[in-house]
């Protein structure tokens, strides 16, 4: 005898029985609908009983749209549960394994992709119904909602972290001068797990200690699980974003797939959908790549390295206080190492596209002999030769030729020559001495007393009139924050000894301020009237006016100019840079371009009333002021 038994909200269950009460059969048809109950039983002898649990059998469950065995069922839904936890386990194992072996690179584990709109279905501009296409975007926002909270992808790399205190700086700045650095610090697995329209998190996990490390892998299968259970993975502290744990559906997975790569291969991790989860080593690695990753992973830090022109850790920076012996900056000295690091990498650009470097390296190449080319520089107001001596040292490591490269090619190297300039002779004799201790290239590196614009042994000597080529010599002047009309004392030194070029940071523009006051104060109708009334306006309309004079100047002497930031506000205030190079002389020498530059300074300077600029009375070239009825010039707005 048998009774069949159907549950509500669930697949019918057969129990097969040894004995059972009498039970009458009924000679009709029965009909079952999903969620009824209904119980059926018999009493017959054991043919019969075969018979007819075979028939009633075939009749009620020949709709496969309504029922199913729930043996199959409970055996398939065991049977892939247990293939989902045979992979995270064996997941977790790899990656302890590969620790072990310092094989380890990282892993990254994936949850379910939110969707997207296809363009190829629904074209921004077609023909498709837009009622549709809302509808769609409708059920995708739904979808994305839906998916908030859940694992978006989770990722685990290896850094080397210090124990302790974060806020120990005496400890740090004793083992930091001792060159301790390895003390206190350990190898973590930092894993960070990013969610659907949540905040992101982190957690470090020792790696020392391999029970931290499985217990976090659990409790992030855990969490994408969704189990309730904290005996399942022997946790109650699941990591979830601020929305909480958020259920998985039937039939979802809150990770898909995941890959674990180490130096000896790829193993690729698939979980849904579950019926095909596994782990399995998907690609080799060849001994070559093996042995790339091994010397990758003995040096492991938190941070990512920089890609700098100069080493942080470079002689010179250590004897101008600069940086530690391992490069770190010492205190109050960031912004200064910042700014000469992205000062010689926009000289740099400039040496690079010169057209001195271009036929010196096509000379080098066609095996000519000539005289050794020179690249000489002058620092105006030099200071402490911060950037005087960081210029050097990228010159000379990026230009100079070794002498026995030299020697072994038959052909003369390129020089550097440099040359600072300051007022102070206590400083002079300072720096002169560290040039001297640093010795090397820095021996072509030399100090001397005296004033911006007006130095008798400036290193630019009486071949200056001629070009690049044909001097057989790159002519840079920089002058670096010089007070005032000193930056247009510089320029004009650089244009009369006729430099290739010139990199100026302008620093207090005291010339023009009285006079644009003077002019804003007796022109009340003025276009610019209600931003000059006000003094922070005055003093950068005062800043901007004096660059772009000094800009269109240098065009007019022959030269392409650039103005531009060329660092950020919280490293200096005084952070606008001008850079001119020496035009062709063809161009130079244009008749129209200089008359049409010429009328824009003139309007320049009679819009903000400008009657005096120390760089154009060097020049000689005429604001206008004299003759303005013939020039056509009105004191009001140009037109644009």
């Amino acid at each position: 005898s048998f009774v069949l038994v159907a549950r509500p909200k669930t697949w019918p269950m057969l129990l097969l029985m040894n004995s059972c009460s009498s039970f009458s059969f009924p000679n009709q048809q029965y009909s079952l609908a999903k969620g009824s109950s209904f119980c059926l039983g018999l009493h017959t002898n054991q043919n019969n009983f075969i018979h007819c649990r075979d028939s009633i059998l075939s009749t009620l469950f020949s709709k496969s749209n309504y029922f199913d065995t729930s043996d199959e069922l409970e055996i398939n839904e065991l049977q892939e549960n247990k293939r989902v936890q045979d992979a995270i386990e064996k997941f977790i194992s790899t990656i302890r394994l590969s620790l072990n072996e310092e094989s380890f690179l990282y892993f990254t584990l994936r949850g379910p992709p939110a969707p997207r709109l296809s363009r190829r279905k629904y074209p921004a501009k077609s023909g498709i119904d837009d009622e549709q296409r809302l509808n769609q975007e409708k059920f995708l926002a739904k979808r994305k909602e839906q998916l908030r909270g859940k694992f978006k992808k989770i990722s685990g790399r290896l850094v080397s972290l210090r124990d302790g205190k974060k806020n120990d700086n005496k400890k740090r700045k004793k083992e930091s001068s001792s060159g301790n650095e390895s003390d206190g610090v350990s190898l973590h697995l930092q894993t960070t797990i990013k969610y659907h329209l949540a905040t992101d998190m982190a957690q470090n996990w020792k790696v020392n200690e391999c029970d931290e490390v499985e217990l976090g892998l659990k409790r992030i299968f855990s969490s994408a699980l969704g189990s309730s259970n904290k005996n399942d993975v022997g946790t109650d502290c699941a990591p979830s974003s601020e929305w909480g744990v958020i259920e998985n559906a039937r039939g979802e997975s809150g990770i898909v797939d995941g890959e674990i790569v180490t130096s000896t291969g790829i193993y690729s991790l698939r979980l849904y959908p579950p019926s095909k989860a596994g782990l399995k080593l998907s690609k080799k690695k060849t001994d070559k790549v093996k042995q790339n990753n091994a010397q990758s992973t003995l040096s492991l830090s938190h941070d990512k390295a920089k890609n700098v022109q100069l080493s942080p850790s470079s002689p010179f920076f250590q004897k101008l206080g600069v940086s530690s012996l391992n490069g770190k900056p010492l205190v109050g000295m960031s912004s200064k190492l910042r700014q000469c690091q992205k000062f010689v990498e926009i000289v740099g650009k400039l040496v690079d596209n010169s057209s001195f470097i271009k036929s010196f390296k096509q000379i080098s190449t066609s095996g000519a002999v000539q005289a050794p080319p020179t690249i000489r520089v002058i620092d105006m107001g030099c200071g402490r030769g911060y950037l005087t001596f960081s210029l050097h040292s990228y010159l000379c490591n990026n230009f100079l030729m070794p002498e026995n490269e030299q020697k072994a090619n038959c052909k003369p190297g390129l020089t550097v020559q440099t040359q600072g300039i300051d007022r102070r002779p206590k400083l002079i004799k300072e720096i002169n001495g560290i040039a001297d201790d640093l010795g090397g290239e820095f021996s072509s590196l030399r100090f001397i007393e005296g004033d911006i614009g007006n130095t008798d042994d400036a290193l630019f000597g009486d071949d200056s009139g001629s070009d690049s080529i044909a001097k057989n010599t790159l002519d840079i002047l920089i002058a670096l924050h010089a007070c005032d009309t000193a930056t247009d004392d510089s320029i004009w030194f650089a244009i009369q000894n006729n430099a290739d070029i010139i990199v100026t940071a302008p620093c207090c523009h005291h010339q023009l301020r009285p006079q644009i006051d003077r002019h804003s104060n007796k022109n009340p109708d003025h276009p610019l009237a209600d931003i000059l009334c006000h003094a922070i306006y005055r003093e950068r309309s005062t800043e901007t006016t004096t660059d772009a004079m000094r800009a269109l100047l240098l065009e007019i002497a022959g030269y392409n100019t650039q103005v531009f930031e060329f660092i950020g506000g919280e490293h200096t205030a005084k952070n606008v840079m001008i850079t001119a190079t020496k035009m062709e002389a063809k161009l130079a020498d244009d008749n129209e371009r200089l008359k049409k530059k010429r009328k824009r300074l003139i309007e320049l300077a009679h819009f903000y009333g400008v009657k005096k600029q120390k760089l154009a009375m060097l020049m000689g070239e005429n604001l206008g002021w004299d003759n303005s009825v013939k020039l056509g010039i009105v004191n009001s707005m140009p037109p644009l």
